[in-house]
């Protein structure tokens, strides 16, 4: 459960900014309810996926070619990088969870709609 409180506030302060945000134009409808926590959640899912794509490895030789072929060396510049893949690890998780959540409320109130 320690792992989910930071996903969890996150969430639940981004549900109360839609209702906010839908309250003031006032289209408060389950339709509407269920769009916006869509899009919000695709904010997350897409920093997330993003990092965990970078965190996979897959862009490090990439990136150790253009360090080596197209920058501008120094003559004291240590050749050693931060790879892609250490970036992004600690924080991949935080994004897709939040992501998660917010998309489980965006179908549940899909479902609602629907019935």
């Amino acid at each position: 459960m320690k792992n989910l409180k930071w996903p969890l506030i996150t969430s639940a302060v981004s549900s109360i900014g839609i209702f906010i945000y839908l309250l003031i134009h006032q289209s408060l409808t389950i339709r509407s309810i269920s769009d916006t926590f869509f899009i919000v959640s695709l904010f997350f899912l897409i920093i997330g996926l993003a990092l965990w794509i970078m965190s996979s490895g897959f862009f490090d030789n990439f990136q150790r070619f253009m360090k080596m072929h197209f920058r501008f060396r120094k003559k004291n510049e240590p050749k050693e990088f931060i790879p892609f893949s250490e970036i992004g690890k600690a924080h991949q998780l935080y994004w897709l969870e939040s992501g998660g959540i917010l998309l489980i409320v965006s179908i549940v109130s899909l479902l609602f709609y629907f019935l």
